[in-house]
């Protein structure tokens, strides 16, 4: 997957695609079923498919200091794009000039002189443009001025009763504790990557070395404990474990931490990145009276989390 930056300067070949339009936060079966859409469309045109998206995100561009929401980091997104065979990735940077567009501008500048675009999907609610003054209808009307073809795509859903698959509606599974939701809603188990950092080092002192990942500014899940699965770089193999989230109440800790203990591994992992799964909920967090009692229950969510993986118990 090639990826740009920017939306100015592009070569001729570096135009012409046929791209899904959006946020694209999490790329759950609703993002999929608008890249399947804009994927056939580009094999009908003899095109390549990509998508555009706005980086940063306009929700952070316009709240700076809004709590983390992100329901996944550019690796995982870049990872699962390749995944759906996505060819292009356009990054259109979200900065005072783009805020100030309206839909006519954004069409001219970004989609017809800046990336050249032979069609574009969306989803059908889609809306652009300075204080969205933009829609699916504005949008179709000033694309074909322009020789662009639209296709505004209806939301996807498991049931009417369940809603629609969309980011907030995993946003919100997560928050819940319901790993197992969120993990339909995306299709895949929901991740979280970055570089493993030193900590208190407390865990290895009670026999339970972990793996400790900052949240940045991923959404924050239900705080407790989760089966999840580990997977190293450059190592296909997911490991089982158990993972603490959360702030570490029994020892004053500082911050969201995600601490997560590899069974029936000893390596040092320190300052590699790795990308954790979830698998299922367990507990919710607690302060315990003592280190003793917490390592008790510690050994049980370890037990736990052995026989949801079918391991044998240490």
């Amino acid at each position: 997957m090639k990826t740009f930056q920017t939306y100015q300067g592009l070569s001729a070949s570096d135009k012409g695609a046929v791209i899904a339009l959006g946020n694209f936060d999490g790329l759950h079966r609703g993002h999929q079923a608008v890249i399947e859409a804009a994927q056939a469309i580009a094999n009908d045109l003899s095109a390549p498919m990509g998508i555009g998206l706005f980086r940063p995100h306009p929700f952070r561009f316009f709240k700076p200091d809004a709590p983390p929401f992100r329901l996944m980091s550019p690796a995982i997104r870049a990872e699962v794009m390749a995944e759906l065979g996505v060819d292009r990735l356009y990054e259109i940077p979200f900065d005072d000039e783009l805020r100030e567009m309206d839909d006519t501008e954004f069409v001219e500048t970004v989609l017809h002189q800046g990336l050249g675009i032979k069609h574009v999907v969306v989803g059908e609610d889609y809306g652009f443009g300075k204080n969205r003054c933009g829609d699916v209808a504005s949008l179709t009307r000033l694309c074909g001025d322009r020789g662009i073809g639209v296709t505004a795509m209806k939301p996807v859903g498991l049931h009417r009763l369940y809603g629609k698959y969309g980011s907030t509606e995993i946003r919100k599974a997560l928050q819940a504790g319901d790993v197992f939701h969120a993990q339909h809603m995306l299709s895949r188990p929901w991740m979280v990557d970055g570089i493993v950092q030193k900590g208190q080092q407390l865990g290895r002192t009670l026999g339970f070395p972990t793996a400790n990942l900052p949240m940045g500014d991923l959404v924050i899940p239900k705080l407790g404990i989760y089966c999840v699965e580990t997977r190293l770089e450059g190592d296909n193999k997911w490991r089982p474990g158990v993972a603490s989230l959360g702030t570490r109440p029994t020892v004053n800790g500082d911050g969201v931490l995600l601490e997560t203990f590899i069974f029936d591994f000893d390596q040092d992992i320190y300052g590699q990145h790795i990308t954790v799964r979830f698998r299922s909920f367990i507990r919710e967090e607690a302060k315990f009276d003592d280190l003793e009692a917490l390592t008790t229950q510690m050994k049980k969510d370890e037990a736990g989390a052995r026989a949801v993986f079918g391991l044998a118990a240490k």
